[in-house]
C-alpha cells in the first residue's frame, strides 16, 4: 500500500513539473501493477489522463477519465478532468452528456443542490451551443411530470436575482409562429412546475404538429394519383397525430389541464383541444381489421430502458432522466374511447366553453334513438348550454312540432332604461333587431317564449294551426340547410316532410341522412342499426307516393330491408302493401293487410287496413265480399265523423265511397249501377276535391243509355283539374281533342299527365334521359301524343325522345316503333331511323309502312338498290297498287339509272331507266291527276337514257319500252300541243324506225307535253321550259350542221324566252340561254351569262360557262379570270379547273395543264369526261419524247381515267385508240388489243359510210397497232391476219401517212413469222420492210429493220446468213451519223466473230460518241455495256469498270446503270463498292429495276458478312415475285448462310 501511495505521489510530482511523458510512463506501470479492482486505480487513471491531457493526447486522455469515473463515480475528479477537457476542445456535445450523466447522479444521490447547479448549467449549455432539441429536452425535466421536480422544489430558493418567464397567451393568435424563449432564462429553481413555461412548451408542440401537417399536405397534393386534399390531409394527420410529436402535443395538453395555477378558461381550452385531437385521429385512423398484427404496441410516456454501460467501455454512461420518449400510435377504437370519454365529460359537467358544442353534438348524434324522440333531458340541457346555437333553435322548433316539454331558458336579466334616454353601448348591443315578424307582430324567439309562459299557464293550444306550422316548417328547413352535419336535424326534418306529404324533401333530406349516417359509422367504426331502420322506413313511405310508381322499386327495396330486421314495423309493412296494390300483386297485399289487421292497434290504422283488404279482394274479383268489407269502414268512418264533429278523414271517407261505388259498378247490374253513382256522388259530397270520383262519375255518364257526353266531358275535366294523374280522363280527354285537331289542347294534357308521373324532364332531355334517369312510363299513351304533337309542329328531334320514352312502357307496340324511325330520319338521323324501322319488321314482318319509310330513308342515303327492294315489298304486301308507292319506285329507279351512269354502269343504268319509264307509264295510266309528274319523269328517264345509247341495238332495246309512252302520247294529245319545230309530232316518232336519236327525241316530246300540261303554273312552269330547252340544246349539238339543227336551236332559245318573260329575274335561266347561244350568238351568250351573274353572283357554273365562251373566242386573260372566280366561289368545281387547264395548255404550259387536268378529274370523280381524255392526252404526250426516260407509274392514274371515258362513250375511236397505247406502255397487252379491236371496228364501220381519206389512214395505223400489241400478247395467228389486213388497206396508197405504215407493216409480219417459226417467210418479210424503209426514205425505220434482221440471221447459223448480216450492218454504218443501235449490233457481232478490223471500227465509232450522245441516243445502255464486254475481252477490267462509271456519273438517275454497275463490282469481288454505288439511289418507281437493285444489294451484303442482307433478297422477292432471278438469289442466300451457321 506504501508503495502505491508513493507511486501516487511520485506521478503527482512529476505533474507538478510537467514531466508528462514521465507521469504517463509511470502511471500506466502502475495502473498494470495494481489492476483495475484496486481502490487506487480510479486515481491512477486520472493521473494518467492529466498526463495525455498536457502531452494534447486528447482522445486518450478523454477514455482515461470516462474509465476513472466508471470505477469509481464519486471521485469528482474525473468529471472535473472531463469538464476541462471538453471545455478545452469546445466539445460542447460531448460536455452535455456529461452535465446529463451529473444530473442523473445527483438525482439517484438525493442531492437536490448539486442537481440544480449542474441542470443549471446544463440549460446555460443548450441556450448557448445547442441543440433546440436537446434543450427542451433539458426543459421536460422542470415539468409537473418530471421526477426531478420533488427533489428541486427541496432545495432553497437560490439567492440569484429573479428573471420572470412571461407567460405566452394561449391560444395563441396563429399555429404557425414558434414561441421564443426568454433571454436569459431564469434559474432552474424558478421554473420548476412552471405553468409559463409548459405552456410555452405545449405552443410550441401544437405549432410544430400544425407546421409538419401542412408541409406534408403541400408535398402530397403535388404528387401523382394523390387524390382529392381531403384524402391527402386525412393520411398525413395518421402519420402526424399518430407519431412522437403528436402524443407529445396531447401528453402535455393534459399536464396543462392538470395544473393548479392553471386559469379555467385555459383548462377548457385544452379539454376541447384534446377532444379535437382524439377525434380527428380516431377519424383518420384506419379500423382495427386493417390493423397489422405487429402494429400494435404498449402506450407509453415513459423513457425507453436505461441499459448501463460495460465498465470496459470508452463512452458515458446512459441516463434515463434525457433518454426520448417513446410513443406508439394508439389504435382506432382506443382514440374514440377516449373521444368519447371526454365529450360524456363534456355534457356531464356542462362544460359551454367555446367550442364544445362539438363534444355536445358527438353525443347527440351518436345516439341510436329507434324513433324520432331523443333524451329529452339532453336536449333541454344543449339548448340550456348553447342557448345561441342553431341546433338549439332546432330542438326548440322540434319540441313544438311533436309537443314535447320545451327548454327552460336561462332567466333574462333586465337591463334598466336611464331617465334621461340615453342608452349605453352595452345596453344596444343586447337589444336585437326584431326580424321575421309574423303573427301579432312577435318574432320567432317572442313567440317561443309566449309558448312557454302559456305552457306553464296551461293555455298552450293542443294542436298547431296551419299558420304556425307552415312557419315552422319553413324555419325548421332553414335551420337544417345550417346544420349540415346533423343526423338528428336531417331525421326530424325527413319525417316532418313526411308527415306534409312533401314526397320530394323527404327523399332529400332521408338520403343526406343516410349519408351522414355512414359518414359517422365510419369516422367512429360503430354501426346505428336503429336510425338507419327509421331513415330507410321515411324513405320508402316517400317513395310510395312519389310519382308512383317511378320510385317503388327502391322503395321496397327498402322497405324489405326494414322489415328484414324489424317485422313489427307496421308503417314498413302497409307501403309495401300498398306497392304490390301498385304493381297488380294484389293476393301479396292482401295478406300484408290481413297481417296488420292480425296485429291489431291503433283503431284508424286497423280500418286504413280494412279498406285496403277490402280493395284487394274487389280486384281479386270477390266482389260481394269486397263490398261487404268496404260497407263496414264506410259505416265507422261516418259514425265517427258523426260523433266527434270534426271532418278530420275526410279524404279517406271520399276514397272509401269511391271505392264502394267502383265496386258496385263493377258487379254490373242495373240496381248495383245506380247504387253506383249515388256512392260516387256520396265521395264527393265527403270531399268535393276528390279526384277519382270525378273520373267514375264521368265513366256513369258516357256508359249510360243515352250516354251524356257533356256531363261526363265535364267530368273528366273537373277530374284532371283536380289531380293530373287521373290518366284514364285524361286519355278520354285527350282522344276527344285530338279527334277535333286541337293539338295544343293535346300537348297541355300529355305535359300535364308526364308531370304527375315525373317525367316532364324527359320533354327537355333532362334527367330522364339519362341512365340513371330512365324509368318505364304507366302512361306511353301521353308520350306518344306529345310525339305525335312535336311531329305536327315539325319539332323532330323532341318527338324522337317522346317516342323513346314512350317504348319504355310498351316496347312491342309496333305503330311507335315507326313513328320513332320515321322521326328519326326526318330530324336527320338516317341511320338510327334504319335501326329503328328494322327492328319494327322484326317485330310484324308485315308491317308495309316500315317498309315505305326505309325505301324513303335508303333513297335520301342513295343506297337506292336498297329502297327498290323496300318499295317492291311493298307493293307485294299491298292488294292494290297505290300511285304514291309506285311513284316512290320510279324515282328511286331514276336516281339509280342516274347513279350507276356516273360509275360506268352502262347496262345497270339502262335497266334501271327502263324499268323507271315502265312505272311512270302506269301512273300515267292511273288517271290525270299526276300526268305532269308523270311525264317529268319519263323526260328525266329517256334523257339519261339517251347518253347510255351507242349503238342501234340498244336504241331498238330502249324503243320497246318507249313506244308505250309515244302511244299514250298521241292518244292523251289530241291536239297536239307537244308538236316541236322541226321534229312535228310525237305520232311522227312513233311511225319511223329507231335510231340513236330516237331516246332523246321522246325526251323532248315529253318536255314539251309537261311545258304545256303545267302553262297555266306560274310555280313549275319555268322549269318545264328549262327542261324542254335542255333537251333541245343536247339534241342540236348532237345533229350534223343544217337545217334539223338550227330549227333545234331555235326552238330551245323561244323556250328559253318564253320562260324569261315570265321570271325574267332567274338566273338560271339566263345562264341556260348564254349555254344555247354560245356557238350561235357570242354576243348573246356573254349578255346571258352577265346577267344571271348579275342576279346571283356566287354561281361557279355561270362563271365557268362564261370562261369557256371567253376561251372559245380566244380572250384568254378574261377566259383566266372567270375561272380562277368559279374557284374562288366553289374550290370543288371540276369544270371550273379543266377550264384552266385548257387555257394552260393553249398557253403552252404543258406541265401545269396535266396538274389542272389531273385535279379536275379528282374532283369529278370521272363524272367529267373531257378531263379523263385531256389527262390521258398529256401524260401520253411525254412518253412520245425520244429518249426519254419518264416512270411508267404516271400511267395509271390516266388509265384509270380514259377507262371510265371509254365505257361512258365506247363510239369515240380516239378515246380507244389513246388507251390501247396507254395499256401497252403499262404492259396490259391484252387490254390493249381488246381496245384496239374496238376502235378499229368503229373506224371499219365509218370508213364503209364514208370512205373519206381521213378515215382510212386511221383504220390503217389502228390496224397496224392491232398488229403489234397482239404480237407483244403473243396472239401470233390473230396479229399475222391483222398485218394482213392492214398491208391490203395501205399496199396501193400513196398517202405520205400511209406510206410511212409500210415498212413498218412489213417489220411487224417478219417478227410475227419467226415467232410462228416461219423463217423464210420471216427473212422475206424482213427485206420487203428494208426495201420499203429505202423507198419511203425512213432512215430510222431501216436501221431498226437492218438490226432486227441481222439479229434474226445470226440467230439462224450459217456462214451466208451471218455474212448477210454484217453486210446490212455496213450498209447502214456508210451512212452520215448511223445510229448507235447499229454500231452497238455490230460491234457485238465482231467480238463474237472475233474479227480485229471489224471490232477496231465498230469500238472506235462507239469511243469517239460522247457520253452523254450515247445515253441520250442508247437509253437502255446497249452501247455502254458492248464497250464494257470488249475490256473485259481484252483483260482490262479496270477499263472496263470505269466505262461504266462514266455512264453513271453522267446519269445518276438511271438505276440501270447502277444496278450494272453494281453487278460488275460484284462479280470482280468489289462488294463494299457494289453496296456504296447502290446506297446513293434516288427514288425507284420501276418495279422491276427496284428489285433487282435490291436483289444485288442483297447479295453484296451477303458476300460482306453484312446481316441485312438476307432481308433484302427478301424484300427483292416481294417487289417482283414472278422474276426467277430472285427467287434463285434468295435460295443461294438461304443456303450460303446455312453452311456459315454450320461452320
Amino acid at each position: 500500500m506504501s508503495a502505491t501511495k508513493k507511486a501516487l505521489k511520485s506521478i503527482k510530482l512529476q505533474l507538478e513539473e510537467k514531466n508528462s511523458e514521465a507521469a504517463l510512463y509511470e502511471a500506466t506501470n502502475l495502473l498494470k501493477s495494481i489492476g483495475e479492482d484496486a481502490p487506487e486505480a480510479a486515481q491512477v487513471l486520472i493521473f494518467r489522463g492529466l498526463a495525455l491531457t498536457q502531452l494534447q493526447r486528447n482522445e486518450e486522455a478523454e477514455k482515461s477519465y470516462i474509465h476513472a469515473y466508471k470505477l469509481q463515480p464519486s471521485n469528482p475528479l474525473a468529471s472535473v478532468g472531463l469538464k476541462k477537457l471538453f471545455e478545452k476542445n469546445g466539445q460542447w456535445e460531448k460536455l452535455g452528456q456529461l452535465l446529463e450523466v451529473l444530473v442523473q447522479a445527483a438525482c439517484d444521490e438525493g442531492d437536490g443542490q448539486k442537481c440544480a447547479t449542474t441542470l443549471q448549467k446544463l440549460l446555460e449549455l443548450r441556450v448557448k451551443h445547442g441543440p433546440p432539441e436537446k434543450l427542451y429536452r433539458a426543459l421536460d425535466q422542470l415539468l409537473p411530470s418530471s421526477p426531478l421536480v420533488p427533489l428541486l422544489q427541496s432545495v432553497p430558493p437560490s439567492g440569484d436575482s429573479y428573471v420572470p418567464f412571461p407567460q405566452p397567451i394561449y391560444p395563441p393568435s396563429s399555429a404557425a409562429i414558434l414561441p421564443s424563449l426568454p433571454t436569459p432564462l431564469p434559474h432552474v429553481l424558478h421554473l420548476v412546475a412552471s405553468l409559463p413555461l409548459l405552456i410555452n412548451l405545449l405552443v410550441r408542440a401544437e405549432s410544430i404538429v400544425y407546421t409538419t401537417t401542412e408541409q406534408k399536405v403541400k408535398v402530397g397534393r403535388q404528387r401523382l394519383g394523390a387524390g382529392p386534399e381531403k384524402e391527402v390531409r386525412k393520411k398525413v394527420d395518421a402519420e402526424v397525430l399518430g407519431s412522437e410529436m403528436g402524443m407529445r402535443m396531447v401528453e402535455l395538453l393534459k399536464e396543462v389541464g392538470s395544473h393548479p395555477n392553471v386559469d379555467e378558461d385555459v383548462r377548457r381550452e385544452v379539454e376541447i383541444r384534446e377532444f379535437n385531437f382524439w377525434r380527428k385521429l380516431g377519424a383518420c385512423l384506419p379500423s382495427k381489421q386493417a390493423e397489422k398484427p405487429d402494429a400494435k404496441k404498449t402506450l407509453s410516456a415513459k423513457p425507453k430502458d436505461v441499459q448501463s454501460a460495460k465498465p470496459g467501455s470508452t463512452e458515458l454512461p446512459s441516463t434515463a432522466l434525457f433518454k426520448s420518449y417513446s410513443y406508439t400510435t394508439p389504435n382506432k377504437d382506443e382514440a374514440l374511447s377516449k373521444t368519447n370519454d371526454l365529450a360524456n365529460g363534456f355534457v356531464l359537467l356542462g362544460i359551454t366553453g367555446k367550442g364544445a358544442e362539438e363534444g355536445w353534438s358527438w353525443v347527440l348524434e351518436g345516439k341510436d334513438e329507434p324513433s324520432l324522440f331523443y333524451d329529452i333531458e339532453l336536449l333541454h340541457k344543449y339548448a340550456k348550454a348553447f342557448p345561441e346555437s342553431k341546433m338549439t333553435d332546432f330542438i326548440d322548433d322540434y319540441c313544438r312540432w311533436f309537443k314535447l316539454p320545451l327548454p327552460e331558458p336561462e332567466e333574462e336579466e333586465e337591463v334598466p332604461v336611464p331617465t334621461n334616454g340615453n342608452e349605453s353601448f352595452a345596453q344596444k348591443a343586447n337589444k336585437k333587431p326584431r326580424n321575421r315578424r309574423g303573427r301579432n307582430g312577435m318574432n320567432a324567439k317572442e313567440r317561443r317564449k309566449a309558448r312557454r309562459a302559456a305552457g306553464k299557464e296551461g293555455l298552450l293550444a293542443e294542436d298547431l294551426d296551419q299558420e304556425e306550422r307552415d312557419e315552422l316548417v319553413s324555419g325548421m328547413t332553414k335551420l337544417v340547410d345550417q346544420l349540415p352535419k346533423s343526423i338528428f336535424a336531417h331525421r326530424v326534418i325527413a319525417r316532418i316532410s313526411l308527415q306534409e306529404e312533401d314526397w320530394a324533401n323527404a327523399i332529400a333530406f332521408g338520403d343526406k341522412a343516410k349519408a351522414l349516417v355512414k359518414e359517422l359509422e365510419n369516422e367512429r367504426g360503430i354501426t346505428l342499426p336503429n336510425v338507419r331502420a327509421s331513415l330507410d322506413t321515411t324513405l320508402g313511405l316517400a317513395c310510395v307516393p312519389y310519382f308512383a310508381p317511378k320510385h317503388h322499386p327502391r322503395a321496397i327495396r327498402l322497405l324489405d330491408g326494414v322489415l328484414k330486421g324489424y317485422p313489427d314495423n307496421k308503417e314498413a309493412r302497409f307501403a309495401r302493401a300498398r306497392i304490390h296494390q301498385a304493381a297488380g300483386k294484389w293476393s301479396y297485399a292482401r295478406k300484408e293487410f290481413q297481417t296488420l289487421i292480425d296485429a291489431g292497434g291503433d283503431e284508424k290504422d286497423v280500418v286504413a287496413a280494412k279498406e285496403e283488404l277490402g280493395w284487394c279482394l274487389v280486384n281479386e274479383g270477390e266482389l260481394e265480399k269486397g263490398r261487404e268489407i268496404l260497407e263496414e269502414v264506410v259505416e265507422i268512418r261516418d259514425a265517427r265523423n258523426e260523433q266527434e264533429g270534426k271532418d278530420d278523414e275526410a279524404y279517406q271517407r271520399a276514397r272509401a265511397w269511391c271505392r264502394l261505388g267502383r265496386t258496385e259498378w263493377m258487379i254490373g247490374d242495373d240496381e248495383s249501377r245506380q247504387h253506383a253513382e249515388e256512392w260516387f256522388m256520396a265521395s264527393i259530397r265527403a270531399l268535393p276535391t276528390f279526384p277519382s270520383s270525378y273520373t267514375s262519375l264521368g265513366i256513369c255518364y258516357s256508359s249510360a243509355t243515352p250516354p251524356d257526353q257533356e256531363r261526363a266531358l265535364k267530368c273528366f275535366q273537373k277530374a284532371f283539374e283536380l289531380d293530373a294523374t287521373e290518366t284514364e280522363a285524361a286519355h278520354r280527354l285527350a282522344v276527344g281533342y285530338a279527334n277535333e285537331d286541337e293539338w295544343s289542347l293535346v300537348r297541355t294534357i300529355a305535359m300535364r299527365v308526364m308531370e304527375g308521373e315525373g317525367g316532364l324532364d324527359g320533354v327537355a332531355g333532362g334527367e330522364v334521359m339519362n341512365a340513371k334517369g330512365r324509368f318505364a312510363p304507366q302512361n306511353g299513351w301521353a308520350w306518344k301524343a306529345l310525339g305525335s304533337t312535336e311531329v305536327h309542329y315539325k319539332n323532330y328531334a323532341k318527338a324522337a325522345q317522346a317516342y323513346q320514352i314512350a317504348l319504355r312502357g310498351d316496347p312491342t307496340d309496333v305503330s311507335m316503333w315507326v313513328l320513332l324511325g320515321e322521326s328519326y330520319v326526318k330530324c336527320g338521323r338516317h341511320i338510327a331511323g334504319l335501326k329503328t324501322l328494322n327492328h319494327a319488321l322484326e317485330l310484324q314482318s308485315d308491317n308495309w309502312r316500315a317498309y315505305f319509310n326505309i325505301g324513303d330513308t335508303q333513297s335520301q342515303l342513295g343506297a337506292f338498290d336498297k329502297a327498290i327492294e323496300a318499295y317492291e315489298k311493298v307493293l307485294s304486301l299491298t292488294e292494290t297498287r297505290e300511285i304514291g308507292i309506285i311513284a316512290a319506285l320510279a324515282e328511286a329507279n331514276l336516281s339509280l339509272g342516274r347513279q350507276t351512269a356516273a360509275g360506268g354502269f352502262r347496262q345497270r343504268s339502262r335497266n334501271a331507266l327502263h324499268a323507271a319509264i315502265r312505272l311512270a307509264t302506269e301512273v300515267l295510266k292511273d288517271g290525270r291527276s299526276h300526268r305532269a309528274w308523270a311525264w317529268k319523269t319519263i323526260g328525266d328517264a329517256t334523257f339519261e337514257l339517251s347518253n347510255q345509247e351507242s349503238s342501234i341495238e340498244e336504241a331498238l332495246a330502249s324503243s320497246e319500252v318507249i313506244q308505250p309512252v309515244l302511244q299514250h302520247l298521241v292518244e292523251d294529245d289530241t291536239d297536239r300541243r307537244s308538236q316541236v319545230e322541226g321534229l312535228g309530232h310525237a305520232a311522227n316518232l312513233l311511225q319511223s324506225s329507231p335510231d340513236l336519236e330516237y331516246t332523246l327525241e321522246t325526251s323532248i316530246f315529253a318536255f314539251a307535253y309537261r311545258a304545256y300540261l303545267l302553262k297555266n303554273e306560274p310555280r313549275v312552269a319555268d322549269p318545264a321550259l328549262y327542261d324542254f330547252a335542255s333537251s333541245l340544246h343536247t339534241l342540236a349539238l348532237r345533229l350534223p350542221d343544217g337545217d334539223n339543227k338550227t330549227s333545234c336551236l331555235k326552238a330551245a332559245i323561244a323556250a328559253i324566252r318564253l320562260a324569261l318573260e315570265r321570271d325574267a329575274g332567274d338566273e338560271r335561266l339566263w345562264n341556260a340561254l348564254g349555254v344555247i347561244c354560245g356557238t350561235a350568238g357570242p354576243q348573246v351568250a356573254q349578255h346571258a351569262f352577265v346577267v344571271s351573274l348579275e342576279l346571283y353572283s356566287k354561281d361557279p357554273i355561270v362563271w365557268a360557262n362564261l370562261g369557256y365562251l371567253y376561251l372559245r373566242l380566244d380572250d384568254r386573260e378574261l377566259a383566266n379570270q372567270c375561272f380562277l372566280k368559279s374557284q374562288i366561289t366553289d374550290p370543288d368545281y371540276a369544270p371550273a379547273w379543266f377550264g384552266q387547264g385548257m387555257l394552260a395548255e393553249r398557253n403552252g404550259d404543258k406541265q401545269n395543264a396535266k396538274a389542272l387536268y389531273s385535279h379536275s378529274v379528282t374532283l369529278s370523280a370521272g363524272s367529267l369526261l373531257e378531263a379523263d381524255l385531256a389527262l390521258a392526252i398529256a401524260t401520253l404526250e411525254r412518253f412520245l419524247v425520244p429518249g426519254g426516260q419518264i416512270d411508267i407509274n404516271l400511267l395509271h392514274q390516266p388509265a384509270f381515267a380514259l377507262r371510265h371515258y371509254c365505257h361512258q362513250r365506247p363510239n369515240d375511236f380516239a378515246a380507244a385508240h389513246l388507251y390501247a397505247m396507254i395499256c401497252e406502255r403499262l404492259g396490259l397487252a391484252d387490254e390493249a388489243a381488246t381496245s384496239l379491236e374496238r376502235a378499229a371496228a368503229v373506224l371499219e364501220e365509218d370508213f364503209e359510210r364514208t370512205e373519206s381519206a381521213d378515215i382510212e389512214s386511221r383504220y390503217a395505223i389502228a390496224l397496224c397497232n392491232l398488229g403489234r400489241v397482239q404480237l407483244a400478247a403473243k396472239k401470233y395467228q390473230a396479229s399475222l391476219d391483222t398485218l394482213n389486213n392492214c398491208w391490203e388497206l395501205i399496199s396501193g396508197s400513196a398517202d405520205g401517212i400511209i406510206a410511212s405504215l409500210k415498212p413498218q407493216c412489213r417489220l411487224l409480219q417478219g417478227l410475227v413469222h419467226y415467232w410462228l417459226g416461219q423463217i423464210d417467210e420471216s427473212l422475206e418479210a424482213f427485206q420487203n420492210a428494208l426495201d420499203e424503209a429505202a423507198a419511203s426514205q425512213d432512215l430510222k425505220t431501216k436501221e431498226e429493220v437492218a438490226v432486227l434482221l441481222s439479229r434474226t440471221l445470226w440467230g439462224l447459223g450459217g456462214d451466208d446468213a451471218k455474212e448477210t448480216a454484217k453486210s446490212n450492218l455496213m450498209e447502214c454504218l456508210s451512212q452520215e451519223k448511223p445510229s448507235l443501235k447499229v454500231i452497238s449490233t455490230l460491234a457485238a457481232i465482231a467480238v463474237i466473230s472475233s474479227d480485229p478490223d471489224l471490232v477496231e471500227a465498230a469500238i472506235s465509232e462507239l469511243s469517239s460518241r460522247p457520253v452523254e450522245s450515247r445515253i441520250k441516243e442508247d437509253p437502255a445502255g446497249q452501247s455502254d455495256l458492248v464497250l464494257y464486254l470488249h475490256a473485259l475481252v481484252d483483260g482490262n477490267s479496270e477499263e472496263a469498270h470505269k466505262i461504266l462509271e462514266g455512264a453513271v456519273q453522267t446519269s445518276p438517275g438511271n438505276i440501270k446503270s447502277r444496278n450494272r454497275l453494281a453487278e460488275a463490282l460484284i462479280q470482280s469481288q468489289q462488294t463494299k463498292e457494289a453496296i456504296a454505288v447502290l446506297e446513293n439511289e434516288g427514288r425507284v418507281e420501276d418495279v422491276e429495276s427496284r428489285a433487282k437493285m435490291e436483289r444485288l444489294k442483297g447479295t453484296a451484303e451477303i458476300l460482306d458478312g453484312e446481316e441485312g442482307g438476307m432481308s433484302r433478297l427478301q424484300k427483292s422477292v416481294v417487289l417482283a415475285p414472278w422474276e426467277e432471278e430472285g427467287w434463285n438469289a434468295l435460295g443461294w442466300g438461304r443456303r450460303l448462310v446455312a453452311e456459315a451457321e454450320a461452320e
